[in-house]
């Protein structure tokens, strides 16, 4: 198992999803000002289900190595 791998993963994961959540947080209050459509919503939620998936992979690279 290679640690620093795994830190660095769960960091990097950590911060672009927190920065993806503030994204998908302004489009949701955009979504209920009505400036915008939940087609919208619906591709950022494909998006972040995509992210989960991707650094999944890597945390499990991380620690099979």
């Amino acid at each position: 198992m290679n640690v620093s791998a795994l830190l660095a993963v769960v960091v990097f994961a950590g911060a672009l999803l927190a920065i993806f959540g503030a994204l998908y947080w302004e489009a949701l209050r955009s979504h209920n000002r009505g400036e915008m459509g939940m087609d919208g919503i619906r591709i950022l939620r494909w998006a972040l289900l995509g992210y989960i998936a991707l650094y999944a992979l890597l945390a499990v690279t991380a620690f099979l190595t």
